[in-house]
């Protein structure tokens, strides 16, 4: 009975860093959450001027309070925001890496980090895949 050898598996290695730092996504992404934290600060500094020309303390205290709450709700809506984008990025990425293994015949592909020794970087390829 001749025992049949079963082949090594193929296994790929992908810098995910490198790949989230070249997608035009999470580019677009850091702008759009750089601009949104300057409209903020804006608005803040326009606040903190408002709430400065009020003469009467009982009223600054209420326009302070007032002011904190809308902070809180307008900070809460950038973070959901933001925290539903990069979801979607990860997908994003996930699917194309998922795809270039596939197509590339991989069994496995593993996280560049976690990777001591061996495998074959498909880096390049997926980030050829972002680019179309």
């Amino acid at each position: 009975m001749a025992s049949e050898q079963k082949a090594a598996p193929k296994i790929g290695i992908v810098d995910i860093q490198k790949l989230v730092n070249q997608t035009p996504s999470v580019m677009a992404l850091r702008q759009e959450t750089q601009n949104q934290n300057v409209a903020l600060q804006q608005w803040i500094n326009a606040v903190n001027a408002q709430i400065a020309q009020e003469l009467n303390q009982a009223n600054r205290n209420r326009m302070t309070q007032q002011y904190q709450l809308e902070l809180n709700q307008r900070q809460q809506a950038l973070q959901s925001e933001y925290a539903q984008k990069v979801q979607s990025i990860d997908a994003e990425l996930s699917k194309l890496i998922s795809d270039e293994a596939k197509k590339s015949g991989y069994d496995y592909v593993f996280a560049k980090g976690i990777v001591v020794f061996g495998g074959t970087d498909i880096t390049e390829s997926v980030a050829k895949s972002l680019k179309k």
